[in-house]
């Protein structure tokens, strides 16, 4: 068998992982969201979460390159003439140069996703994990005595009853972090983030199967 069909058979179990993971990580989300349904203001036509800036994994960043991909020309070119936008506005934000090899988002900044389009995902199938689980309250392992939240959902500093929360969530990360090590996407000494901007404009599916094949 040729290196680059067995990258590319490679690529697709790797992928069919992502998918059963997101799967995974979105009935999570409806679980909870059923505990806390009289709160939850989650629904097409909100995106206020759209518009924070956050950086994804090269997993999730090739999984939204090979959509983007897939895309009817018309708009697949709408799309990248957005992320070149975004890329722009959001250097001019962060204080990053052209040179630099990725856009820093900086915690507090907000601009609006370039994959928002009338307040609606254009990649909604593809789109990355926090944005399937954001909007219940989210364990950080970072800040392990803190859950985070959508403020339409939950006041800032509120207290919210965790039992039966962080657990699966834990485990979700647990799993997370075993997927990006078998894909070979969590080693030291790499870049290990990009943007949807980026993941849009660039084929990380392609740098995928490269590390696949490697």
């Amino acid at each position: 068998m040729q290196p680059g069909m067995k990258a590319e058979m490679k690529a697709e179990e790797v992928f069919g992982e992502y998918e059963r993971h997101a799967g995974a990580v979105e009935a999570e989300f409806r679980r909870v969201a059923a505990r806390f349904a009289p709160r939850m203001q989650c629904r097409r036509g909100c995106s206020m979460c759209c518009s924070q800036m956050f950086s994804i994994s090269l997993l999730e960043a090739a999984y939204i390159s090979r959509a983007v991909k897939r895309l009817p020309e018309g708009e697949r070119e709408e799309l990248r003439a957005a992320a070149r936008a975004y890329i722009v506005r959001a250097r001019e934000l962060t204080g990053g140069g052209e040179e630099e090899e990725t856009v820093t988002p900086r915690p507090g900044e907000r601009l609006p996703c370039p994959a928002l389009q009338g307040d609606a995902c254009a990649i909604y199938a593809a789109r990355p994990l926090i944005c399937r689980k954001w909007g219940i309250p989210v364990f950080n392992p970072k800040k392990p005595l803190e859950l985070q939240a959508c403020e339409l959902n939950f006041r800032p500093g509120e207290e919210v009853e965790v039992e039966g929360l962080v657990e699966p969530q834990v485990e979700l990360l647990e799993e997370w972090v075993e997927l990006k090590r078998r894909a070979g996407l969590a080693g030291a000494g790499r870049r290990l983030t990009a943007t949807v901007a980026e993941a849009i404009l660039q084929d990380y599916e392609e740098e995928l199967k490269r590390e696949l094949w490697s």
